[in-house]
């Protein structure tokens, strides 16, 4: 599960793979910290009425179901959004992305508990696969990223990463029609190994 993922502080960093995104984008979003963690505003790109919009919404969802208020829902696993009920309309009306920098998992050596950084090699910005949802209690437009299984990198310490989408990937993600979400199963899968990097974080936990 990833709890725990860095985002730029950068507009023009996020122009890199956005190159629309309006200077006030970054305002608003949670900057306290390195990192953004669940229940963090963080950045969202979502396509509607034919055009991309660039929002902030809050990391976590928080299903009707759910008993405890404080339950949030940061992950969501892609082999599920198909057909579980509490995805499945989302996933098929209401896909975002969330840039990103970095994410991190734990990992344990000589039995002390470390964070495991992942980026890309090429030091580029990228963006999670993921869903939003109105929370049904407080009205806020809230979002979860999709995992899938690791690729051979991360898969060393931890049994999912989020799914990363490609740049070229990115449209395709967005206007997928509902009726033809089920073609989005070829480009959920694990992010090349090869191209990406795993760094001790310099923090343990």
């Amino acid at each position: 599960m990833c709890n725990r993922y860095k985002t730029a502080k950068d507009i023009e960093r996020l122009r890199t793979i956005f190159g629309n995104a309006p200077n006030d984008w970054l305002e608003g979003i949670d900057q306290k910290y390195d990192t953004v963690y669940p229940k963090s505003i963080v950045p969202v790109v979502l396509r509607a009425e034919g055009e991309e919009k660039y929002m902030q919404f809050r990391w976590g969802i928080h299903p009707a179901w759910a008993k405890i208020k404080s339950q949030l829902l940061t992950n969501s696993k892609s082999e599920e959004v198909f057909t579980k009920s509490t995805w499945k309309t989302s996933f098929e009306r209401r896909r975002c992305l969330m840039p990103a920098t970095a994410f991190y998992e734990p990992a344990t050596v000589d039995g002390k508990k470390y964070q495991m950084r992942f980026e890309l090699k090429s030091g580029s910005a990228f963006a999670f696969a993921a869903l939003w949802e109105k929370s049904y209690d407080e009205g806020l437009n809230c979002c979860s990223l999709l995992t899938c299984e690791p690729n051979s990198l991360v898969g060393e310490i931890h049994g999912r990463m989020p799914v990363i989408l490609p740049t070229e990937l990115f449209d395709y993600y967005l206007s997928v029609p509902p009726e033809e979400v089920k073609d989005l199963d070829d480009i959920l899968r694990p992010y090349p190994a090869e191209d990406m990097i795993g760094t001790f974080d310099s923090t343990s936990t």
